[in-house]
């Protein structure tokens, strides 16, 4: 995905330096994480527009480094050995930006920027590193535990992360965080059963599957069998329960990262209807939710943002 980013993160030491006679200026480096987060992430990238300008560009650069690591999970074939090797030297990284280290690439330049900027903490990066490592190892999730450790590590430290540079790092506002990313990526999961299986995972856990008499074979049918579309509905029961309990620490946020979240979330929640109204059919069909109805979330969700600051803006000059 990244054309200019060097293969392999075991070259970064030598490959990415400071002062750099390739090196991209602060600013060029930010337009590059902009780009990337117009490119890949179209609804947040819409939603985000309410931020000021500097949360805006941080919020991307955050976003692209957190892409970065995920797609070592999903688009560098290397052997596993030599992936985690990578993955240390990523890690080694991340203790570098965090004391200052100025890389040359873009999306290294950008977030060690924001990372001293709004003093984030290197415990959740290195979690979700650990993420990865999980992912790369995993071909079936066992227990409802194991599963609910790789959705914090994956998907709820990207939250928590976010929230930093929002300046809302408050203990519950930060649980809640963690539960939309959860609610996220048990969403990701049920969209992408049909995919991950022929990839050789599951990440439905296997006590689940025995407490509603899902087999391995039920993944093969062109067709949910009648106990996995039972499965399914619990799950997105599950995740739903934890949208609502973000719901709650969205409150917590300033209108503009509140708007932003929202968006996301809605949009996000939105693929489980999705899921339904195809009567659960994940095997052989993507649940995707048409770009109209994107739109028309984020319109009725920035007439609610646009009253609220009225509202706001009237307390202020009482």
């Amino acid at each position: 995905m990244f054309s200019d980013f060097t293969a392999h993160l075991t070259e970064l030491p030598t490959a990415i330096v400071t002062n750099s006679n390739n090196s991209h200026s602060l600013s060029e480096s930010y337009d590059y994480c902009m780009n990337l987060f117009s490119l890949h992430a179209k609804s947040f990238h819409f939603a985000s527009r309410y931020l000021d300008i500097e949360q805006r560009r941080s919020t991307a650069a955050l976003y692209s480094f957190c892409r970065l690591v995920d797609d070592f999970a999903d688009e560098i074939d290397l052997p596993k050995a030599e992936l985690e090797r990578e993955l240390d030297q990523l890690d080694d990284i991340i203790d570098r930006l965090s004391d200052g280290e100025v890389f040359h690439h873009p999306i290294l330049h950008a977030f060690g920027d924001t990372m001293t900027r709004y003093e984030i903490p290197t415990r959740y990066l290195h979690e979700l590193v650990e993420g990865v490592r999980m992912d790369v190892n995993l071909t079936e999730v066992k227990t409802v535990k194991e599963l609910d450790s790789y959705c914090y590590h994956v998907a709820s430290t990207v939250g928590i992360l976010m929230c930093h540079v929002w300046g809302a790092d408050g203990k519950e506002t930060l649980d809640r965080a963690a539960d939309l990313g959860h609610a996220m990526q048990i969403t990701n999961i049920l969209r992408d059963i049909g995919e991950d299986y022929v990839n050789g995972r599951i990440y439905l856990p296997a006590e689940t599957r025995m407490e509603f008499r899902v087999r391995k074979a039920d993944f093969e049918a062109a067709e949910p069998s009648a106990n996995l579309k039972w499965l399914i509905k619990h799950e997105i029961a599950r995740a739903r329960s934890l949208y609502a309990k973000a719901e709650i620490g969205i409150r917590d946020l300033p209108p503009a990262p509140a708007f932003t979240v929202k968006v996301a979330a809605r949009v996000y929640s939105e693929i489980l209807n999705e899921i339904e109204g195809m009567n659960y059919n994940v095997l052989s069909k993507r649940a995707v939710v048409p770009k109209w109805k994107k739109l028309l979330i984020a319109y009725r969700l920035r007439r609610e943002y646009l009253r609220d600051a009225k509202d706001l803006t009237s307390i202020s000059k009482e």
